[in-house]
C-alpha cells in the first residue's frame, strides 16, 4: 500500500499567508507563545526545542527569545521560511523523513491543526519521526481544533474583503464520517490576481491522539482545551495534547 504523504497542493504559500494571517492577532500569538515557552519549561524540557511546521515563524518569534539558542523551525514552503528565519534557524525539509539524527531535540511542537492537514495514514508516520528524533524523556506538544464546533456547526462560508484589499471567499463543510472539515478557500487579490485551493482538516479525539502517540512511543500527560490550561470541554475550542517521549 502506498502512502499519501502530501499536504494540500496549492494551499500553502502566498495563498496561506494572505488569506489566514488576517485573522491571527498579535494577541493570540502572543498567548499561545506563552503558553508553549510556559509548558515546554514546566515539563523540565532539555536542548533543542522544534517547530514542525513553523510556517512564518509566528510561534517562533515569541518562544525563541524565551529559549534563546534552543528553538528551531521546520517547514517545507520557502516562501514562510523567508520570514521565519528572522526568528529563530530554520530548514525546509520533509516532515516524513526529518532532517536531523536520533535524539537530538529535547521537546518539540506543531501547532495550528498542521498533521490535520494529512492523511489519516500519513500522520503515523510524521509521529514516528518525531519520536526518532525526540530524546526518551522528551515532550511533544500537538495542536488542533476540537471536533464539536463543526459537528455543531457543519457548513458555513465567508465572503468579505481583508486589509489589503483583497476578497476571499470560503465554503467549509464538515463530513461526519471523516470527521474532516473540507473547505474551497478563493482568493482575489487587487492586482486581479487569482487563487484558490482546496484542502480539508481533519479533527481527531483524545483518544484518537492517545493510541496514535502510543503506537509511536509517546505518553499523553495532559490534555487542555485552550491556552489559558483550562480542561477540555465540550464547548472547547482548541485541543492541546502534551505527551512524553517513553524511556
Amino acid at each position: 500500500m502506498t502512502i499519501s504523504t502530501e499536504g494540500p497542493k496549492g494551499f500553502f504559500g502566498e495563498l496561506y499567508l494572505r488569506s489566514t494571517r488576517p485573522f491571527l492577532p498579535e494577541h493570540v500569538t502572543d498567548a499561545e507563545g506563552a503558553y508553549l515557552a510556559a509548558r515546554l519549561d514546566e515539563g523540565g524540557a532539555t536542548g533543542l526545542v522544534l517547530d514542525l511546521g513553523c510556517g512564518h515563524g509566528r510561534h517562533l518569534s515569541r518562544v525563541a527569545p524565551k529559549l534563546p539558542g534552543r528553538v528551531m523551525g521546520i517547514d517545507f514552503d520557502a516562501l514562510s521560511l523567508g520570514e521565519a528565519k528572522a526568528h529563530a534557524p530554520v530548514t525546509r525539509g520533509d516532515f516524513f523523513r526529518l532532517p536531523f539524527r536520533a535524539g537530538a531535540f529535547g521537546a518539540a511542537y506543531c501547532w495550528y491543526n498542521t498533521l490535520g492537514t494529512f492523511a489519516d495514514e500519513a500522520v503515523p508516520v510524521v509521529l514516528a519521526e518525531l519520536a526518532r528524533c525526540v530524546r526518551p524523556g522528551g515532550w511533544l506538544i500537538i495542536h488542533g481544533s476540537s471536533p464539536n464546533p463543526p459537528l455543531a456547526q457543519p457548513e458555513a462560508s465567508y465572503d468579505g474583503v481583508l486589509p489589503d484589499g483583497s476578497r476571499l471567499v470560503e465554503q467549509v463543510r464538515f463530513d461526519a464520517t471523516t470527521r474532516r472539515d473540507v473547505l474551497t478557500r478563493e482568493l482575489t487579490l487587487p492586482d486581479g490576481r487569482f487563487m484558490a485551493a482546496s484542502f480539508f482538516i481533519r479533527y481527531y479525539a483524545v483518544s484518537e491522539w492517545e493510541a496514535l502517540l502510543d503506537a509511536a512511543g509517546f505518553q499523553v500527560q495532559w490534555v487542555h482545551g485552550a491556552v489559558d490550561g483550562s480542561a477540555l470541554s465540550d464547548a472547547s475550542v482548541d485541543q492541546i495534547v502534551g505527551a512524553q517521549k517513553r524511556g
